[in-house]
């Protein structure tokens, strides 16, 4: 019985696994970008950004050729110049390099504008926007919630027993016809051997599809509990057997 019990622990406790947890932090761009009146500062690692040019709104002209990981952040002030009311106003254009995946524009600490194709337009016409900052955009992930017989799979594949794993161990007949006997008479052991294995097999199974199907329904929580009923009850039949050999 004592036998039993501790097979019985040894092959429950490599049965439990750990809940894996992950956390994404989008990571900050090191430069910022801050409006004033008086025009544009950049701030911070000044080398990934490159100047392209003032331009009047509206007026055509054709931006260089965007490296895959280059955005041109786009600063638009359309207040015009002032006393020339035919002036549009100007976009400021930048060149922002060294970024790998998508980003997003975030205005003054809080609000964030999506880039699209390379490119973000900020309109500080207002004069609400003081900073503009960049970080990687978190990729979005559709996941499946996990079900009951995903969690039936998850068990056996921590599980380090696997149903008459003992018996299967035992069990060998490759030998029956070899040694002039002897490999029979191997064979006919290893036989009872797994036979014997076989009963431990019988109860270790059967406690480890009760555990399976209470972490299929309720989670570690339920697995645990069939766990400790189970020692439960061993330790019980033991106790019982050994008062009754008094």
């Amino acid at each position: 019985m004592r036998a039993l019990l501790a097979a019985l622990v040894l092959a429950v406790s490599g049965c439990s696994a750990g809940e894996v947890k992950g956390t994404y932090h989008p990571v900050l761009i090191p430069v910022k970008f801050e409006w004033s009146p008086s025009g544009v500062k950049v701030s911070g690692e000044t080398s990934v950004v490159t100047p392209v040019g003032v331009f009047s709104i509206g007026a055509e002209y054709a931006l260089p050729e965007r490296e895959k990981d280059a955005t041109y952040v786009v600063i638009r002030d359309a207040k015009g110049r002032p006393g020339d009311p035919g002036s549009l106003g100007f976009d400021h254009i930048y060149k922002l390099r060294g970024h790998g995946g998508r980003l997003t524009a975030v205005v003054n600490g809080s609000t964030t504008i999506e880039v699209v194709e390379g490119r973000v337009l900020i309109d500080v016409t207002a004069g609400n926007v003081r900073t503009i900052e960049f970080r990687e955009a978190a990729v979005t992930v559709r996941e499946r919630t996990a079900g009951p017989f995903d969690r039936w799979d998850q068990y056996w594949k921590d599980c380090v027993y696997s149903p008459f794993a003992l018996s299967r161990w035992a069990y060998d007949d490759s030998t029956i016809s070899q040694g002039y006997g002897a490999g029979f008479a191997w064979f006919l052991l290893r036989l009872i051997a797994a036979l014997i294995l076989g009963l431990v097999d019988v109860v270790l199974t059967l406690a480890c599809l009760a555990a399976a199907v209470a972490f299929m329904f309720f989670g570690p929580t339920g697995r645990n509990i069939v766990y400790g009923l189970e020692a439960l009850a061993v330790l019980f039949l033991a106790a019982l057997a050994k008062t009754a050999s008094l």
